[in-house]
C-alpha cells in the first residue's frame, strides 16, 4: 500500500513538472511569435498559427528539457565525486567481496592499511591478507554472515605482503551487487595500537600475580637461579599449612628462598623423588627439557598425600606448579582393583563377556571366548556378528539396534559358527554402559553355550512324547494328535479312524529267544506300520505289543472313510503277517537269524466331530481289538459291527 502512495505521489510530481515545463515554454513561444499577415483566409490562418505554435513550444519544450538535464547531471557528478571523497577518505577500510573470497573493490584506506596499491588489492583473495591462524575465525565469521543475514564482527589479524600482523575490528554484512551476486561488504578498523596495548597489560605483574591466584595450583616463578621471585594464593596457603610457627610459614618455600636448595635439602635426605624434581627443574633452566612432570608422594602423618609438579619455562626462569592429586590416585587405584576384579572374574568363568561399541565391533571378549571358539586372530575391533550363524544374524542385529536406542537388554538364543564350522547354541543377554551424559557408550554382552542344554532339552522332550524303544509317539502324544484330528472333523466334517491293534504270537518269541530279541520285533513291527500309512497320519506304541494308528480326516461319506480304513487295516495285516527275520548275536556266539510269524489283531473305530470323548474312542477301539482276537486272532473288527 504503501508503494502504491509513493508511485502516484511519484507520479504527480512528473505531471505538475511537465505542467510547469508546458506553462513556460508557452510563454518563451508568445515572446518570440511573429505576427501573421491580415489578409490570409481565416480558416487557413488560424490552422497554421496553431501549428506553428504547437511547433515553437515542443521545440523550447525540448531546449528546456535539455537544460534540466544538464543540470541533473552536474548534480549527479557533484554528489559522486563527494561520495567517492567520503569512501576513500573515510577512516575505516572499506572492502567488497565476492562470495568465491575474491577482493572485487577497496577504498584507500583498506590499501593503506594493508600496506598494498588500490589496484593490486582487486582480484586478490582476502586471505592472503589475513593471518593463517585466524583464517578458521574468519571462514566461520563470513559462514554465519552469509546464512543469517546479520552484521557481524570480530577482531582478526590481518597480514601485510611485509609480514607484519595488524589487529583489525572486522565487521562484515551481506549484500548483493548492480547484478544480484552475492557479496559481502567489510568494514575493517584499525585496533592495532589497542591490542598492543592490552598485551602490554597481559604483561603486566599484577595481571599475571591475579592470574597465578586464581589458580588452584600452588605456583611458583624462580628466577634463573632458582630463587622464588613470586608466588600465588594457594601457595602461600600451603605454606601456611606447614609453618613452623602459628603465624609464620615456612621460610624455605617463601619468596627470597632458594627453591634449588630446598630441593637438594630433600634428597640429601633421601625423600621420595626430591632428587628427581632437582634434576628436572635444572634441565627446564637450562633449555635441555621443554618442560618437566613428576609425580611424588607427600604423606603427612593425618594422611596419604599425593603432589603433581609441573615445570614449565617463563622467561630465563621457570615457572613451578603443584596440584594434589591425590584424589585422581585413589580413584586410580580403586580403577585399577576394579580391573583386576573384573579380570579375574572374567578370565574364570564359563560365560563369555564381550564389550562392544555401538557398531557392534568388539572392544573386549574375555580369554574363554577365544579358547571356546578358536579365535587366533586379534579381535579387537573387529565384528561381533560375522560369527552368528547367516539365519541368525539379522534378527541379532535388530535386538543389538533396539538396545542401543532404548538402554534396555533382553536375553536372547541364536546360534554361531566355531572356527570348525560347528554350530553352537548361544543364550546372551546385554546391558549398556552410559558415558557421564547418560548418552549409551558401550553394551556389555554376557554369553553362555548351550548347546548340550538345548540337547538335553530335546531329549527330554523326545523321552515325553515318544517311544524310547521304537521312536513312535507314545500315549502323550498320541492323545494330543487325537484332540487335533477332533477338532479337524469338526472343522471339515470328515471322518477319522482310530486303529488298535495287538501282535500275536509276541509272548512265545520272548520266552523262546529273550525281550531283547522280542524288542528287535518291535522295532521291525514299528517300521512295517509306518510304510503303510501316510506321513501326516499317526503310529503310537500303546504299551509292550500294543500299537494305535489314527487315520485322520477320509471323506465325509461314512461308508467311502469305513471302506478306506479297512484297506489301510487290511494292508497292516498283510504286511505284519509276513516273517520277521530277526539278526541276533547271542553272548559270544556268532550272528544268526531268527525267523518268527507274528500276525496282528485289529480293532477299528470311525469318529467325526465330537460324538464321543478321547476315551471313548480309545476304549471302542481296544474293544474291537478284543473282538477280532477272541473271533481268531489275525482279523479285523470295527466297532459296532455285528460280524
Amino acid at each position: 500500500m504503501l508503494d502504491q502512495k509513493k508511485q502516484s505521489a511519484e507520479a504527480g510530481c512528473s505531471t505538475d513538472s511537465r505542467l510547469t515545463l508546458r506553462q513556460q515554454a508557452e510563454a518563451r513561444a508568445h515572446l518570440k511569435m511573429a505576427p501573421l499577415p491580415d489578409d490570409a483566409e481565416a480558416v487557413s490562418l488560424g490552422s497554421l498559427r496553431q501549428t506553428l505554435h504547437e511547433l515553437r513550444v515542443h521545440q523550447i519544450e525540448l531546449e528546456m528539457q535539455n537544460d534540466e538535464l544538464r543540470r541533473s547531471e552536474l548534480e549527479l557528478d557533484a554528489a559522486r565525486a563527494l561520495y567517492f571523497d567520503l569512501y576513500d577518505l573515510a577512516p575505516v577500510g572499506y572492502c567488497t567481496v565476492s562470495d568465491t573470497g575474491m577482493i572485487l573493490q577497496a577504498n584507500l584506506c583498506a590499501a593503506d592499511l594493508l600496506g598494498v596499491a588500490r589496484g593490486a588489492l582487486v582480484e586478490q583473495p582476502i586471505t592472503r591478507f589475513i593471518l593463517r591462524e585466524d583464517q578458521d575465525a574468519y571462514y566461520l565469521l563470513r559462514t554465519q554472515i552469509m546464512a543469517t543475514g546479520r552484521t557481524l564482527s570480530s577482531d582478526l589479524r590481518m597480514v601485510t605482503p611485509g609480514g607484519a600482523a595488524i589487529w583489525v575490528h572486522f565487521t562484515g554484512t551481506a549484500a548483493q551487487d548492480a547484478e544480484g551476486a552475492k557479496v559481502l561488504r567489510i568494514v575493517l578498523s584499525d585496533i592495532n595500537a589497542r591490542k598492543l596495548s592490552e598485551a602490554a597489560l597481559h604483561k603486566s605483574e599484577d595481571f599475571n600475580l591475579a592470574i597465578l591466584d586464581s589458580l588452584t595450583a600452588e605456583i611458583a616463578v624462580l628466577n634463573r637461579d632458582g630463587v622464588i621471585v613470586a608466588v600465588n594464593q594457594s601457595w602461600r596457603g600451603f605454606a601456611l599449612e606447614n609453618r613452623i610457627a602459628p603465624d609464620r610459614s615456612a621460610p624455605y618455600i617463601s619468596v627470597g628462598a632458594n627453591y634449588l636448595a630446598v630441593c637438594q635439602s630433600a634428597a640429601d635426605l633421601d625423600l621420595d623423588g626430591a632428587l628427581n624434581a632437582l634434576d628436572g627443574i635444572r634441565a627446564v633452566l637450562e633449555g635441555r627439557l621443554p618442560s618437566y612432570v613428576h609425580e611424588y608422594p607427600c604423606h603427612s602423618p593425618e594422611q596419604q598425600r599425593w603432589f603433581s609438579m609441573n615445570v614449565t619455562p617463563f622467561g630465563d626462569g621457570v615457572v613451578i606448579a603443584h596440584m594434589d592429586i591425590t584424589e585422581r590416585k585413589r580413584a586410580e587405584e580403586a580403577l585399577r582393583e576394579q580391573k583386576e576384579f573384573f579380570h579375574l572374574i572374567a578370565e574364570n568363568i564359563d560365560d563369555f563377556i564381550a564389550v562392544l561399541d555401538l557398531d557392534g565391533r568388539r572392544l573386549y571378549n574375555s580369554p574363554s571366548y577365544r579358547h571356546f571358539f578358536g579365535i587366533d586372530g586379534a579381535l579387537y575391533g573387529s565384528d561381533s556378528f560375522a560369527d552368528i550363524h547367516p539365519d541368525d544374524r539379522e534378527y541379532v542385529k535388530q535386538v543389538f539396534s533396539e538396545t542401543v536406542i532404548t538402554g534396555a537388554g533382553r536375553q536372547i538364543n541364536y546360534r554361531m559358527l566355531k572356527s570348525d564350522g560347528a554350530i553352537c547354541a548361544m543364550e546372551s543377554s546385554g546391558t549398556v554402559i552410559r558415558d557421564h551424559e547418560g548418552q549409551v557408550a558401550r553394551v556389555v554382552v554376557v554369553s553362555r553355550d548351550v548347546t548340550e542344554r538345548r540337547v538335553l532339552e530335546e531329549q527330554m522332550r523326545h523321552l515325553a512324547f515318544y517311544d524310547t524303544l521304537t521312536g513312535l509317539p507314545n500315549r502323550r502324544l498320541l492323545n494330543d494328535r487325537l484332540h487335533q484330528a477332533l477338532a479337524a472333523s469338526a472343522r471339515s466334517g470328515c471322518y477319522g479312524a482310530l486303529m488298535f491293534l495287538d501282535l500275536d504270537n509276541f509272548k512265545s518269541l520272548n520266552d523262546a529267544h529273550g525281550h531283547g530279541v522280542g524288542d528287535l520285533l518291535l522295532i521291525e513291527a514299528a517300521d512295517r506300520l509306518k510304510s503303510c500309512v501316510r506321513e501326516v497320519d499317526t503310529v503310537a506304541r500303546f504299551g509292550g505289543d500294543e500299537y494305535v494308528v489314527m487315520i485322520s480326516e477320509i471323506d465325509v461319506d461314512k461308508s467311502e472313510s469305513r471302506s478306506s480304513a479297512e484297506s489301510v487295516a487290511e494292508k497292516i495285516r498283510s504286511t505284519l503277517a509276513i516273517p520277521f527275520v530277526l539278526k541276533i548275536k547271542p553272548n559270544g556266539s556268532a550272528h544268526h537269524a531268527v525267523e518268527h510269524h507274528c500276525t496282528a489283531s485289529i480293532g477299528i473305530v470311525l469318529f467325526v466331530d465330537h460324538e464321543g470323548t478321547l476315551d471313548d474312542i480309545l476304549r471302542w477301539a481296544d474293544t474291537a481289538m478284543y473282538q477280532a482276537k477272541e473271533a481268531g486272532r489275525n482279523l479285523i473288527r470295527f466297532y459296532g459291527a455285528t460280524a
